[in-house]
């Protein structure tokens, strides 16, 4: 640990004590031998499960349901006996997944809308550090917790007493702020002219809001100075993107997995064999439609436990993404098991008129090898379940080759069934500053 950090979460530690003796203790545990990680998972798996069945109302109730308790559990694999727990479980029920050892005016609520559009609001620890596996993150790109940084997302920032707490623990750090919900071009232009000015070495922020400002430094032929690196998240990363904002921020991109129901689940080293699971934070499973494991390599549904919540405890949790495990190991050194990029969400699936579906992570990369000649591209299905597939092009002379592409690919999986459209325009709206790949009307 290098002393910036260690002033850094000495400071922090002052607001939520325990900060900088849980980093050392994630350092140390992403470089654990294999046997030993595996065995730190277990036992924080089986403690959250105890604690879940004797304090948490809905655990209780559902285990006794089915005549299980947390004693038969004496195995890792016996944790495939524990029901996978549903979004709108947890909707229909939120007041019976708070412990009963806390009081429930003390907990952060987080909500989502997800992409189905049904508000999802969860309890989180009050108290809880959920920034740890961030720093960790950071430190794998050489990074230190208040480094200056540029902060395109969604909201403003905290005002009142926590904005004189933040502004304190961060000192000296300078944060440039560009609201993704909003951005205009004297917005942009302010961005650039402040990161000329204070040269961030991180840029942070959402997929579709930082496409926007790429295309917009390289229409504009500007260079800012070069961050450490490009740290995307809330929505899936195409090729496509990735050699676009890199090109035009001079850095690497980083890929990283969370929601708003656990925020740091997988982040991507400089090394870049996969997204590092934050393996003694979070379990992550892959089930397939049946809830059976399915094997390294394979697709399937993403199933969640935050081993470190104890107030609202997330078990077994389906999420609503996709992905898979991969079977090999990081350069890096780090023993942290590795999954693969979250390509699409179940529910992006487009569902042809013969029961064929064809899947997100499947649309989300037609594109990735005209990552020279697309700039952007969305792909919606309309209510008479006809495709339309809208390109914004680099070069105007490669419309025809891409049309032609991927009009043949598309026909090739959806059979005629049903009419395919493909237009390119201008310009593709983002939500929020979130670019949506694939719509459903």
């Amino acid at each position: 640990m290098n002393f910036k950090t260690y002033q850094y979460l000495v400071r922090y530690s002052v607001f939520k004590p325990g900060a900088l003796t849980l980093y050392r203790d994630a350092i140390k545990n992403q470089y654990l031998p294999e046997d030993e990680l595996s065995e730190l998972i277990w036992h924080k798996t089986k403690k959250l499960l105890d604690h879940s069945y004797k304090n948490v109302p809905w655990y209780n109730k559902k285990y006794s349901e089915i005549g299980l308790n947390p004693s038969d559990i004496t195995k890792p694999e016996h944790f495939a006996q524990i029901p996978v727990l549903t979004r709108q479980e947890i909707i229909d029920n939120y007041s019976l997944f708070i412990s009963g050892k806390i009081n429930p005016e003390s907990l952060k609520i987080s909500t989502t809308g997800g992409s189905t559009g049904t508000p999802l609001k969860i309890g989180m620890q009050g108290k809880g550090i959920r920034e740890l596996q961030k720093w960790q993150m950071y430190s794998w790109w050489d990074l230190t917790p208040g480094v200056n940084m540029a902060s395109i997302y969604r909201g403003l920032p905290q005002k009142g007493l926590k904005n004189m707490a933040t502004k304190l623990i961060n000192w000296p750090q300078k944060v440039i702020r560009l609201d993704a919900t909003h951005i205009t071009k004297n917005k942009i232009e302010e961005f650039i002219s402040r990161s000329k000015q204070i040269k961030p070495e991180l840029i942070h922020g959402y997929v579709g809001a930082v496409d926007t400002i790429a295309d917009y430094l390289i229409e504009n032929k500007i260079t800012l100075p070069a961050p450490k690196v490009v740290w995307l998240t809330a929505a899936p990363l195409t090729a496509v993107q990735k050699d676009k904002i890199s090109h035009a921020f001079k850095a690497p991109v980083c890929d990283q997995y969370g929601c708003s129901e656990i925020y740091f689940i997988a982040a991507e080293c400089q090394h870049k064999r996969g997204l590092h699971i934050f393996a003694d934070a979070v379990k992550v499973e892959i089930l397939n439609d049946e809830n059976q494991s399915v094997s390294d390599g394979e697709y399937g549904k993403i199933i969640l436990t935050n081993l470190n919540e104890y107030h609202f405890p997330l078990i077994r949790y389906e999420n609503g993404d996709q992905g898979r495990l991969l079977d090999k190991k990081c350069s890096c050194g780090m023993t942290l098991p590795l999954m693969d990029k979250v390509k699409g969400r179940i529910s992006d699936n487009l569902t042809l008129p013969d029961g064929t579906v064809l899947s997100g992570e499947y649309l989300t990369t037609i594109f990735d090898d005209y990552t020279n000649e697309v700039k952007q591209f969305q792909i919606v299905q309309k209510k008479d379940k006809s495709i339309q597939v809208n390109i914004v092009l680099k070069q105007p002379a490669s419309k025809t080759v891409v049309i032609d592409s991927v009009d043949k690919e598309l026909q090739k999986r959806i059979k005629f069934q049903v009419k395919l459209s493909i237009h390119i325009v201008d310009e593709i709206n983002s939500t929020k500053g979130k670019l949506q790949f694939i719509v459903k009307e």
